[in-house]
């Protein structure tokens, strides 16, 4: 894996290198340009140093103080040859005396700038009087100084020149450079020291910086996003920079939030509808068992109804036909009561199977209400609870009107039975109906009897279920007041606390028809208590 600091630092060890190698070139080569012109300079001095000491021997044409003269100057360090021309290019004086008689070649490079034409220049420019070469491994300057025709060259007894004649001849001075190449060696020595430690030094330091404020914060970036990705939504960076990193990492952050946002609205969205499924699985269970029990009962009612009608009526006319005292009328009459009460249970077991059809029609909540309240009114003075009614008039309410008195009946009884099983406290029976905003009447019925046990209360509508003994009922009630509310479209709900428990009977406004049981619901909830 090639990282991004090392690639950072790679190139910037690159063009550090660069600028620095580029520095050091110009560098040095500003010092040759500099210690040339130099060495230029001196040689220029050197010249002019011979020329007026040779002044006079020349002028007094003595040739043996001249060649003393030459020969002592170019035995100082650094004088390689001094060598005088005549006008014609031949060697009058030197201090290699080999050379002395011989023609200088005038198309050799040091000649050509002064002689590429047939009049020689006589006054060349400056960067024509000098020239740099090597001879062998060593590097030479080579300075010119044309002698001119002077007023005293020109009326000299022993050697005089026309006046027309500008130039005499040349003075040819060669210089080692040795010293100078000497010294630019040692500088490019220095300066590649300078550069690879003055680079290093860069590099170490450029490479510290990159990771302090790139490799550092990334390596914290790929971190924290490799938590983010195995699931830690709660994970931030906070990174407190204002740079490109740290607008990198709030935006992370932003990310992090919506999405741990969105996973916690997706969670809770789960849960709802798990709970929904849950919900409709317990509704098609139950469905299914009030289908099948619906079956059973039917069959069961269709079968028992026919001998409990025939065994009450004989039971009937043996109490009025034979003349019965003591323990046997008695059991002539139990016989009657409990051939009735199983012919209730059938007639209940026929309803719940769906036998009786609902006949719809537009009721009156006021009148239902009250004549439900006239028959159970015995029940109420006899177990002293308080009946608070609260009906206003309301729209007419489609309806089979015996059938919601029957519901109203059933949950009516089984509060009478829970405020009896809470002794010590005035029973409380409060009915309120309302509209609700989805069209819908509300029919509240309240009781301060001791609330549902959380156990039972998913239960209470189910068929058989009673927490009751098993003379005082089957536990068919409520299941029969649940099919009834679900043939009329309604449903029912249920709250429960330690101050009362309501059972709300909801039917819908404006409806004229039946509607599929399957469509309805029941919902059951447990009220926390207040205390």
């Amino acid at each position: 894996m090639h990282r991004l600091g090392v690639k950072l630092t790679a190139g910037l060890a690159a063009i550090m290198a660069a600028v620095m190698l580029w520095l050091g070139t110009a560098n040095l080569r500003l010092l040759r340009e500099n210690l040339e012109r130099t060495a230029v300079v001196t040689a220029r001095n050197m010249a002019d140093v011979i020329f007026r000491a040779t002044h006079d021997s020349m002028m007094d044409n003595n040739r043996e103080e001249l060649l003393h003269i030459i020969h002592s100057i170019g035995a100082q360090e650094g004088v390689r040859k001094i060598r005088v021309f005549s006008k014609n290019g031949t060697i009058q004086l030197s201090t290699n005396v080999g050379e002395v008689g011989q023609m200088v070649d005038k198309r050799a490079e040091a000649c050509y700038a002064c002689h590429s034409s047939a009049t020689p220049l006589e006054k060349p420019a400056v960067q024509h009087t000098y020239r740099f070469y090597r001879s062998g491994q060593e590097r030479l300057i080579g300075l010119i100084r044309p002698i001119e025709n002077e007023p005293g060259c020109a009326n000299a007894y022993c050697h005089a020149h026309p006046p027309s004649q500008r130039i005499l001849g040349v003075l040819d001075v060669v210089l080692s450079l040795k010293t100078v190449d000497e010294v630019l060696a040692e500088h490019e020595r220095r300066l590649r020291a300078q550069v690879l430690i003055s680079t290093g030094v860069l590099v170490v330091l450029g490479a510290a910086l990159v990771w302090l404020l790139v490799g550092r914060p990334i390596r914290h970036l790929i971190q924290g996003i490799n938590r983010l990705a195995r699931g830690d939504l709660s994970f931030r960076f906070r990174l407190q920079r204002r740079d490109e990193i740290g607008a990198l990492a709030r935006a992370f952050d932003d990310m992090a939030e919506q999405v741990e946002a969105a996973n916690r609205t997706l969670e809770e969205r789960i849960r709802r509808k798990t709970e929904e499924l849950e919900a409709a699985q317990q509704k098609l269970i139950h469905t299914e068992k009030l289908a099948s029990l619906g079956q059973l009962a039917a069959a069961v009612a269709h079968e028992i109804n026919n001998p409990l009608a025939g065994i009450y009526t004989y039971a009937r006319l043996l109490e009025k036909k034979a003349s019965l005292s003591g323990p046997a009328l008695e059991w002539v009459q139990t016989i009657q009561r409990e051939s009735r009460r199983c012919g209730d249970i059938a007639n209940s077991l026929l309803v719940f199977a769906r036998k009786q059809p609902t006949q719809t029609a537009p009721c009156d909540l006021r009148t239902i209400v009250r004549y439900t309240l006239a028959v159970l009114e015995p029940k109420f003075q006899g177990a002293g609870i308080e009946v608070i009614q609260e009906v206003p008039e309301l729209p007419p309410i489609p309806c089979d009107g015996s059938q919601i008195q029957q519901v109203l009946t059933a949950i009516l009884v089984n509060a009478v039975d829970a405020i009896g099983s809470r002794p010590g406290r005035p029973g409380r029976i409060r009915i309120r109906a309302t509209v609700t905003d989805d069209d819908h009447v509300d029919i509240a019925i309240s009781n301060n009897g001791p609330p549902i046990p959380k156990d039972v209360l998913p239960h209470i509508f189910e068929p058989f279920f009673s927490t009751k003994p098993a003379t005082a009922g089957v536990g068919l009630g409520l299941a029969v007041a649940y099919g009834i509310v679900q043939r009329h479209g309604g449903e029912i709900r249920v709250e429960t606390n330690e101050e009362e428990t309501t059972f709300h009977v909801l039917l819908p406004l404006g409806q004229t028809g039946a509607r599929d049981p399957e469509a309805s619901d029941v919902r059951t909830e447990a009220v926390p208590s207040d205390r």
